[in-house]
């Protein structure tokens, strides 16, 4: 699962800033951005074309909390596009402003968008480094007010996103919970209870990625709960993409296509990581289901995004080259390599998944040839004849002939269902490919790549036939 990239749901809650203290001109247009900067996580296109004509404005008429709100509005704009190279370009400008207008906050929240452009190119330490700057600058701050504390909010999650990229879990969820410790210092009880339907939905994230599925899926309807009251589509999408995750992990794959489904309806904003998160598991889910052409379907656009992403990537890698000058001729190095090798990846991942599964199935086909045949005895021709004529009793008296089967493989993978377990006892008696494909009326394609994700689940090492991994298990 990507994870993931977690899913998770990444999801960055950049805040936008108020101010009481201008004319009544500028409080208005100040207005117009603040309720911008909401349009972005609804209409992205939208924002983006407002954004720039309140950009001007601002400048035109010295507002410079509108500024810096209409440039953090374009940042969320480009993250949302997976255009990295102005989303980095955008929070530079955004930083170097802030700093002219001492405004710590915005110097803050451009330091995150740093760190999401830097995370999204997987240079994570350079992204970790823009994490802990923000943090400096934000604990320089000696005032307590609402725009600290929710800047402390803001960056708290920040990190609890960097700690789901390196799949620390239980660090992630102890940032989570720290951004709540400072929500709860609210004392108007609406703004509490709107964090608390954002807290809501990072939690349910964090519980689905550490396998805690019932706590993923109390607090992921818990937060839906709020939706009618303080709903956001990006808040919305990680909510029934964590469920179609449970649902996946409970065996129930119909189920999970619908909450899928749900999440991919929603039309704005979309971190390209959590739409890879949700192409994955729909593409699980429709394998489970013996549904090839919709898995096609699904693979196809998920590598076309990966492509585009990879293209991206690109793009902002030789912007990070040419700002470090002609000198730099090792960072240059490493950098063009890198952008190279994020190209690669996007246009081959179909073709490299492609090659293991042959190459796996290359493998079995040899183990079969020396132990196919020997498979004899009662109990199997009779398990064989049960399989060919789909009977239900054939898993009841698997079980019978096989006691300590399924417990074994529980204890490697508790989540297992029990579709997973009834394939994993076809591996056991050595049913080839296309036995498994005709027997269930699948496609051999299905059959592989059920074989692809049981290795998965099951950590099988790669240079271990998958047979013969059952046979000693």
């Amino acid at each position: 699962m990507i994870r993931l990239f977690l899913t998770l749901s990444l999801l960055f809650l950049n805040i936008s800033f108020l101010s009481s203290q201008e004319s009544d001109a500028q409080d208005n247009l100040l207005r117009r951005a603040n309720e911008n900067y909401s349009l972005v996580f609804k209409n992205p296109d939208e924002a983006f074309r407002v954004s720039k004509d309140i950009l001007k404005e601002a400048r035109r008429e010295n507002n410079q909390e509108a500024e810096l709100c209409a440039i953090s509005t374009q940042c969320v704009y480009f993250e949302s596009k997976n255009n990295f190279e102005d989303l980095m370009n955008s929070a530079k400008l955004l930083y170097k402003k802030a700093e002219a207008y001492q405004n710590p906050e915005y110097q803050t929240s451009a330091k995150i968008d740093l760190f999401n452009a830097y995370a999204f190119n997987g240079l994570h330490d350079k992204a970790f480094e823009e994490l802990k700057q923000a943090e400096r600058i934000i604990n320089k701050v000696n005032n307590k007010d609402i725009v600290t504390t929710l800047t402390k909010v803001n960056l708290y999650v920040a990190f609890s996103n960097y700690y789901l990229l390196q799949k620390d879990y239980y660090n992630q969820l102890k940032y989570v919970k720290l951004s709540a410790v400072e929500y709860e210092k609210f004392t108007d009880p609406k703004y509490r209870d709107r964090f608390r339907y954002i807290d809501y939905s990072n939690r349910s994230r964090v519980f689905a990625d550490l396998k805690m599925v019932d706590s993923a899926e109390y607090y992921a309807k818990l937060s839906l709960l709020k939706e009618n009251e303080f709903g956001r589509d990006d808040i919305q999408f990680s909510n029934y993409l964590v469920l179609g995750r449970v649902a996946i992990e409970k065996g129930n794959y119909n189920e999970a296509i619908g909450y899928l489904k749900e999440a991919e309806k929603i039309d704005s904003y979309k971190n390209h990581l959590n739409l890879l998160t949700l192409y994955d598991n729909v593409i699980y889910a429709y394998t489970m289901l013996n549904e090839s052409e919709s898995m096609r379907n699904y693979e196809a656009k998920r590598d076309s995004l990966k492509l585009s992403i990879s293209e991206n990537q690109n793009k902002s890698l030789h912007s990070l080259i040419n700002e470090m000058g002609s000198d730099s001729t090792n960072n240059y190095l490493i950098f063009t390599i890198l952008g190279l090798l994020f190209l690669i990846a996007g246009v081959f991942f179909f073709i490299r998944k492609n090659k293991i599964i042959n190459s796996q199935e290359k493998a079995s086909s040899e183990y079969l040839k020396d132990n196919y045949q020997n498979k004899s005895g009662e109990d199997y021709s009779r398990l064989l004849e049960m399989l060919k004529k789909n009977d239900p009793a054939f898993i009841t008296y698997f079980s019978e002939v096989f006691p300590h089967f399924t417990p074994k493989l529980l204890k490697i993978n508790p989540n297992l269902n029990q579709a997973d377990i009834e394939f994993c006892a076809l591996l056991k008696l050595n049913i080839p490919t296309n036995d498994i494909a005709r027997f269930q009326f699948i496609t051999l394609k299905s059959v592989q790549n059920k074989k692809y994700y049981i290795r998965k689940k099951l950590n099988i090492p790669k240079g271990i036939d998958i047979y013969n991994w059952f046979s000693l298990l």
